[in-house]
């Protein structure tokens, strides 16, 4: 069975487009703090998951919930609706909990993090209270007001560490010429993914055959490589040196889920790592991580 299948500009609606509401969405908030059995909930999901792989967690991690989910732009029209749990960890306490990691810097353990989260807990979250996609993902800072978010609320603390505003964007002719550049060059990857892929299915010979072939994988890796500018500059927009919400790259990133270019390019990338990951399993037997990962985990399992 192929690996490849069509992909489609499917537009969505994003909350960064709606219009907020006049309060906070009530099925996580009662008189703007959070229902009890939510945050007790997600913090039981979380420190089940922590202890089962670590010593101690609750001497090292802060979890907040933010972005739209806790802001007044939660009311976009999608099932399951985004709710993300943002871990902080104090790296200094980590390690003197789990000496193993000692040798570990701040960015490795975030990545060990999010890797088990990724493999081991998102799929049992992916419905929570039947209404939410609940993720949890650890960022390297570790005060979460140093990656500018929306609004959040500490499930540690019980109260708001970054309260919601009515926040107002200013889109210039620029910012709005930049998009349409994105979306433009997105649909013409698209089309030569789409055209190389008929092309494969009616080759009569070997040599129209892989032509059609080289050009499929040409278009997968400009579709990924324009994902990943789009997804690194919106990661840059929520760091120190951005300016979050009002940030020109969360602008273009929410543009590009608006218009579905975002959701196509993502297949795209998705398409690369897995014809990657076929050719690592038929050449030698098994995926390759890289080197990192393979001494992350090595360490991990003793």
């Amino acid at each position: 069975m192929s690996l490849y299948e069509a992909v489609t500009v499917e537009p969505s609606e994003t909350s960064y487009f709606s219009n907020p509401q006049a309060g906070l969405d009530p099925r996580l908030f009662r008189d703007n703090q959070m229902v009890g059995s939510v945050r007790d909930g997600i913090l039981r999901i979380l420190f089940e998951h922590l202890r089962n792989n670590y010593y101690n967690p609750e001497a090292y991690i802060h979890a907040w919930l933010a972005g739209s989910g806790v802001s007044f732009q939660w009311a976009a029209n999608r099932s399951p609706a985004d709710l993300d749990c943002l871990v902080g960890v104090d790296y200094v306490r980590f390690r003197q909990s789990n000496t193993k990691y000692a040798g570990f810097s701040d960015r490795e353990i975030a990545d060990m993090f999010n890797e088990n989260f990724r493999e081991d807990l998102h799929p049992q979250t992916e419905e929570f209270m039947g209404s939410f996609e609940l993720t949890f993902y650890v960022n390297v800072q570790t005060d979460i007001r140093n990656i500018k978010p929306y609004a959040a609320y500490s499930l540690t603390d019980d109260d708001w560490t970054v309260e919601p505003q009515n926040l107002t964007v200013t889109v210039g002719r620029d910012w709005e010429r930049k998009v349409t550049r994105d979306e433009n060059m997105a649909v013409e990857i698209l089309t030569r993914y789409s055209e190389a892929l008929s092309k494969i299915g009616t080759a009569t010979t070997d040599a129209a055959r892989r032509n059609a072939e080289a050009a499929l994988k040409l278009s997968i890796e400009q579709g990924a490589a324009l994902f990943e500018d789009i997804h690194h500059g919106r990661k840059a927009a929520f760091s120190q040196s951005g300016q979050g919400y009002l940030d020109y790259s969360n602008y273009r990133w929410q543009a590009g889920k608006s218009s579905g270019v975002v959701q196509a390019l993502k297949q795209l990338k998705d398409l690369s790592k897995k014809t990657r990951q076929e050719f690592e399993s038929q050449t030698y037997g098994m995926e390759l991580p890289d080197a990192r990962v393979l001494i992350r985990r090595a360490i991990s399992s003793k």
